[in-house]
């Protein structure tokens, strides 16, 4: 959940009644690349939300929309994508429910 050497927290907020939630908070000024996220479900992730989008006034960094999942374990959790971080922004990751995975 927290990666202080790159000032980076994730968690995951879940209801009995709604999707699961991910949130992805850098709070650096330097993006990250390649950063590996753990996962509560293989799939494709909707970036529900990318604080740091152009629309924003955001530098763009992000993940074109959405990211894949695969069943890497990590960090405990049974899935895990590769994905860009933006710089002091947040991520908010939902399951895409349209059934695509790639």
């Amino acid at each position: 959940a927290a990666d202080a050497d790159r000032n980076v927290i994730a968690y995951l907020r879940t209801a009995e009644d709604a999707d699961p939630l991910v949130a992805v908070v850098n709070f650096s000024a330097t993006p990250h690349d390649d950063y590996r996220l753990p996962l509560p479900a293989a799939g494709r992730w909707t970036e529900a939300l990318n604080t740091d989008a152009e629309v924003y006034g955001g530098s763009g960094v992000g993940n074109l929309g959405s990211v894949i999942a695969d069943k890497t374990p990590w960090h405990g959790r049974p899935a895990s994508a590769v994905l860009s971080v933006p710089p002091n922004g947040v991520l908010w990751l939902v399951p895409d429910q349209s059934g695509e995975t790639s």
